[in-house]
């Protein structure tokens, strides 16, 4: 039987809960945490946060870093210390770093076992033994052009999994600051949930962090393909750094601080550009094969991540694309005082995996 809603979740995954949640999404290079209340049937943003890992470990703010867990357990505490966190309960959002992550074709009868014909399947793709790892698993439906293609008895599956030195490491970690039992899931589907409206079956999202760029195409909030190339920001700054001659940490602040008036802008968007030319090209080629296979057409890509917060980033994408992109506004799905409007929209994009997370504990 599927473990469905463990660690694979569709935007229908979760419990109901009237208390505050954290989302907690720990990345190479910061940690971010949101919290929200539900207020008389509302979902309520309470608080949010960020911190660089970078400082922890003697390093630049933005660099990709590798913390020990006490180093790890400190910075959580401080930004939840900092953002002003309340909530006991809460969803963690584990990195692709610590996964893994497939879709599958399985040959099986309607009446077949299919969860021991996906644990054999499994042994083939997943690279680590099943004893390592806790396996999860979701039917995928057949579009109507896969179907006239499709040989009789076929069948889709997403197969994830997380390695258990993960899974324990990050237990340790929500224990220490005080959240029990929190429920753990892959960052792509917390994504996702941040993103995925009821209106638009399918959509594409393009995730841009520290050292990965990510493409997550999902259909009815599940995810059907992802692509993950290594491009991103660290490399960002890195190209920006030999560009404009300095060291990293002056690239970064940059890089965060730069806007379209400044008078280079123009060399150090040269140098950003070139660090996704090859990535966006990817993801131009995968949405395309996808679209052949399906008969489903992605008219709208959203931008997420860190990295989607460099001016202009958009109109790349775009451009390789040729379709419209749009920045994330996971933002859009809770409630929030109205002068908070601007912040909310800039932001966005680097919240989509918390705010997916808390999101979790709503649906």
């Amino acid at each position: 039987m599927s473990l469905f809603g463990n660690i694979i979740s569709s935007v229908k995954a979760g419990s109901q809960s009237s208390n505050g949640v954290v989302g907690i999404d720990i990345g190479s290079s910061s940690i971010k945490v949101i919290e929200l209340h539900e207020q008389k049937g509302v979902i309520t943003l309470a608080t949010y946060g960020e911190i660089q890992l970078g400082p922890y470990v003697g390093k630049s703010n933005g660099e990709s870093v590798s913390l020990e867990a006490k180093q790890e357990q400190v910075a959580l505490v401080d930004v939840i210390r900092e953002s002003a966190v309340k909530a006991r309960q809460g969803v963690f959002a584990m990195p692709l770093s610590s996964s893994f992550v497939t879709n599958v074709s399985i040959q099986a009868d309607p009446d077949a076992d299919l969860a021991a014909l996906v644990r054999i399947e499994a042994r083939k793709v997943i690279p680590a033994s099943l004893s390592e790892v806790t396996l999860d698993w979701a039917e995928v439906e057949i579009t109507k052009k896969e179907s006239k293609t499709t040989e009789a008895n076929q069948r889709n599956v997403l197969i994830a999994s997380i390695q258990n030195v993960a899974l324990e490491r990050f237990k340790v970690l929500m224990q220490f600051v005080g959240l029990t039992k929190p429920p753990t899931e892959i960052e792509c589907f917390s994504t996702i949930r941040g993103l995925y409206d009821s209106d638009e079956d399918d959509i594409a999202i393009v995730d841009i962090g520290a050292v990965s760029s990510k493409l997550y195409i999902a259909r009815k909030g599940l995810l059907m393909r992802m692509y993950r190339i290594r491009a991103g920001g660290v490399i960002a700054t890195q190209k920006i750094a030999e560009a404009l001659g300095t060291d990293f940490e002056t690239a970064e602040e940059t890089k965060c601080s730069i806007n379209k008036q400044a008078s280079n802008f123009s060399e150090v968007k040269r140098a950003h550009d070139q660090s996704y030319e090859r990535a966006f090209r990817e993801f131009s080629q995968v949405i395309r094969e996808y679209e052949n296979k399906t008969g489903i057409t992605i008219s709208t890509v959203y931008l997420s991540g860190g990295g989607a917060l460099f001016p202009g980033i958009d109109s790349q994408l775009k451009s390789v694309l040729d379709r419209e992109v749009l920045p994330a506004n996971p933002f859009s799905k809770v409630a929030y005082p109205a002068f908070m409007e601007d912040t909310m929209k800039e932001i966005g994009p680097s919240f989509a995996v918390a705010l997916g997370a808390a999101l979790r504990a709503f649906e």
